[in-house]
């Protein structure tokens, strides 16, 4: 519960109100060496071990946006990380996406970038069999509890605030009665924490449904990935990655 703690006490000071609106700032964090198995472990040294992204979720009474932060930049790799003619290129982070969701009409659409081509991810919002465990914990002003998820890649951990009554979070990490203000995915694999949080009247022009791009489902959209990464590796066997000159 200590360590747990250690996370949320970054969390600032915010306007109450009685509104359903706002904006919540999230820092995701990927540990990269985690990653990095087999012959890209000889590179951990090269690497820096967390990737921050800062993300942001804005919201109203019916629709919600997911997508990285205009106002924040993403921690960058130090030189040395890209020196003496390598340069490691992390795939599949954070940020190059868009999240769309309309909770009133149960529908969730998905704008992802890959090898610089915009794709369209329409459904329904993920679902998970949350387990609530019945442990809670105060926030600031907040008292959040703890849901928890398990399948064969992952055991997630999900703290989630009723005072904030509506279903969203990080990501897709949502579906839970209550705003998540934090994720821990593999115990600290990936996070996403909640820094400050406005509730506050936001201007319905962010609030916009992506529009642009190739519509696929998520299983064509994870083929192509999967196809295209295997294709990569086999035109690098010997480096996880490699930059330009």
């Amino acid at each position: 519960m200590k360590v747990l703690f250690s996370f949320f006490i970054i969390l600032v000071a915010c306007q109450v109100n009685a509104q359903t609106q706002g904006t919540i700032m999230y820092e995701e964090k990927i540990d990269v060496h985690r990653r990095m198995t087999g012959e890209r472990a000889q590179w951990k040294d090269r690497v820096p071990q967390f990737r921050t992204t800062h993300m942001e979720l804005v919201f109203d009474d019916d629709e919600a946006v997911y997508r990285k932060s205009e106002t924040a930049t993403e921690e960058a790799p130090p030189p040395e990380a890209g020196g003496r003619g390598f340069r490691f290129r992390m795939r599949g982070g954070g940020g190059n996406g868009v999240v769309y969701l309309n909770y009133l009409e149960d529908r969730r659409v998905e704008q992802r970038e890959f090898l610089d081509k915009k794709f369209l991810i329409r459904g329904e919002p993920e679902r998970r069999a949350w387990k609530m465990t019945g442990e809670s914990m105060q926030v600031g002003q907040y008292l959040c509890q703890k849901a928890t998820f398990q399948d064969s890649t992952q055991n997630i951990v999900a703290w989630f605030t009723p005072q904030i009554a509506v279903p969203l979070g990080p990501a897709q990490y949502a579906q839970l009665p209550g705003l998540v203000l934090h994720v821990d995915i593999n115990e600290g694999e990936r996070t996403y924490t909640a820094q400050t949080i406005e509730l506050d009247e936001v201007d319905s022009s962010l609030l916009k449904e992506p529009t642009k791009g190739k519509e696929v489902t998520h299983e064509e959209f994870q083929t192509l990935v999967r196809e295209k990464m295997k294709e990569m590796r086999g035109n690098n066997p010997r480096r996880p990655g490699r930059g330009g000159r």
